[in-house]
């Protein structure tokens, strides 16, 4: 049986699809796999901040259409991208086993982010982020961030940025750890729904794909992954709110840490919860949040 995976032509992208196309290979080894690469709205809109796009999907709409088109059997996402509702006949296959969540701050002039000055200068391309550092750091100068990771590093250098933010584990797959100044303590800083976890979309009733892919899936990623993303569903959020949520095994248990903000960081909603039961655990703390007028604050 041959494979089709649908891929961004990005490095970061082709890493994740050639480690689920390996994991594969390694699970079947009589499989033949090929990875079919293509541009999303996302790609070829490198000049314009995210939320000024106004799209859902902006990362995999393309890679949606050729599944539903039956040309790839399989796409292959940062998870983090991908919508937690999806289009009619698709659905999230499942994860292998997560990379770290964290976000990272990148420096050349300070060693920390405490140590950054007053009216310091930070890029990112994330409104979370953004509603982040302005809710701990009001005074920061906040600047958009776009294009591959290697990009944005070039960019800190020609801009002189005091520091940029991006993911942590963007960096661990392409081999640049030594590019990150510190990692951003999760509790502080949620990271973004799923992050640092790849994500397979597949069409629904391909049971044959789903087959293949179960061996190289993590149950521990996916039960976590899975809570979060019902948690962002609830509230409605996606790539352009300011919405962060981290479920993590602790011990035999788990924890849920949910946050919220409005885009200018003054309103936020936070907490932490402890249960045997992530799923549920995201369920209610999202209703608990909506109570307290979460989705009133994520569009403020």
């Amino acid at each position: 049986m041959k494979l089709k995976i649908g891929s961004r032509k990005s490095t970061l992208a082709m890493w994740q699809s050639n480690c689920i196309a390996d994991l594969l290979r390694e699970a079947h080894p009589d499989l033949e796999v090929e990875i079919i690469t293509m541009d999303t709205l996302g790609d070829q809109r490198q000049d314009v901040p995210m939320p000024s796009i106004g799209a859902k999907g902006l990362f995999t709409q393309e890679l949606e259409d050729a599944l539903l088109a039956d040309q790839i059997d399989l796409a292959v996402h940062s998870l983090k991208d991908l919508p937690s509702t999806l289009p009619e006949g698709l659905c999230y296959a499942g994860s292998p086993k997560r990379g770290v969540a964290t976000d990272a701050f990148i420096s050349t002039r300070w060693k920390s982010f405490e140590d950054l000055p007053q009216g310091a200068t930070i890029a990112t391309g994330s409104q979370r982020r953004r509603a982040q550092l302005l809710h701990r750091r009001p005074d920061l100068k906040l600047t958009d961030l776009r294009g591959n990771i290697g990009t944005r590093l070039e960019k800190l250098e020609k801009h002189g940025y005091d520091g940029i933010i991006m993911a942590t584990v963007a960096l661990h797959r392409l081999k640049m750890t030594d590019r990150i100044t510190t990692e951003l303590a999760p509790e502080q800083f949620i990271p973004a729904v799923s992050q640092g976890a790849m994500g397979v979309e597949t069409r629904i009733g391909r049971d044959d794909v789903t087959d293949l892919l179960n061996p190289v899936f993590d149950d521990l990623t996916v039960t976590a992954v899975t809570a979060e993303r019902a948690f962002m569903r609830l509230l409605d959020g996606g790539c352009s709110v300011s919405l962060g949520a981290y479920c993590v095994p602790a011990g035999k248990d788990w924890n849920f840490h949910g946050w919220v903000s409005s885009t200018d960081g003054t309103q936020v909603l936070t907490e932490m919860r402890h249960g045997i039961d992530p799923h549920q655990m995201a369920i209610e703390l999202a209703n608990d949040f909506i109570n307290r007028g979460a989705q009133e604050i994520l569009h403020s």
